[in-house]
């Protein structure tokens, strides 16, 4: 497996947005990936990022459909001017679980948003299940290797059922380098439990440890070894930087680390 490495940032926008994403782009990541939340507008932020950049592809991941509607969305992804091609457009059920929700807003962002690959955010077995079902791509967040693999079986067989290929396993991987990451890494998990009981039982069930990578040093070589483990259950592995300060230039330090080898995507 060559899994694709995309790097991912929080929505917000920076003054100088042009330069991370120019920068990102010849570090040699095939893809820029961006949250979206009532704080952040992930599609402005990438439409910023965007335009700097030539090939460079895009995810915002994930706007939940318990908040917006599919016509909203796709208002949206109009105005964010992003090439069809080079946008996969992300959606979760949010606060409402529903499985229906979801499936009816997939089918209906395929009318309003024809040609973009369209993704489904997975935690349960039964949302990954039909994500292979409708979706281009299933985003996965804070989860550990093996819960992964797992993931990756339930999404092959709702394709299977469907008769579709199956879509791209997209994780995104919390990463912290340099002097303090793993507390940076703890704060972050910390602040996920706090907003729902349902981050809160996933930690538990992956044992309650660190999930994500969290290196000491800016040795490239260890943060390389520190991926390995997602990089080979995951077709795109989503560099989710932890950097110590909201700046360009601390998003482009972990981004430098953590850049793909010529050849590896």
């Amino acid at each position: 497996m060559h899994p694709r490495t995309a790097f991912g940032i929080t929505a917000a926008i920076r003054p100088d947005a042009a330069r991370l994403g120019a920068e990102v782009e010849s570090l040699g990541y095939d893809e820029l990936w961006v949250n979206d939340t009532p704080r952040g507008d992930g599609l402005a932020t990438l439409s910023a990022v965007g335009s700097g950049t030539s090939s460079l592809a895009f995810g915002v991941g994930v706007v939940a459909l318990s908040e917006q509607t599919p016509a909203v969305i796709a208002e949206r992804v109009h105005a964010a001017s992003l090439p069809t091609d080079r946008l996969t457009v992300g959606v979760g059920s949010g606060s409402s679980r529903s499985l229906d929700l979801v499936r009816g807003g997939i089918s209906e962002l395929r009318r309003l948003l024809p040609g973009h690959p369209l993704a489904v955010a997975a935690v349960g077995p039964r949302m990954a299940h039909l994500a292979g079902e409708v979706a281009d791509a299933v985003v996965a967040n804070w989860t550990l290797p093996a819960r992964l693999a797992e993931l990756r079986e339930l999404i092959a067989e709702g394709a299977g059922g469907a008769g579709r290929t199956t879509p791209r396993l997209v994780a995104y991987v919390r990463t912290a380098v340099g002097p303090g990451a793993e507390q940076r890494l703890r704060a972050e998990m910390d602040r996920y439990a706090s907003r729902g009981a349902h981050y809160a039982r996933a930690f538990a069930e992956q044992g309650g440890g660190p999930i994500g990578v969290a290196v000491e040093s800016t040795d490239p070589a260890e943060l390389v070894g520190a991926l390995a483990p997602y990089r080979s259950v995951v077709d795109t592995v989503v560099v989710r930087g932890l950097p110590a300060t909201d700046t360009v230039d601390a998003w482009l330090e972990i981004a430098g680390v953590a850049a793909p080898s010529p050849g590896s995507g």
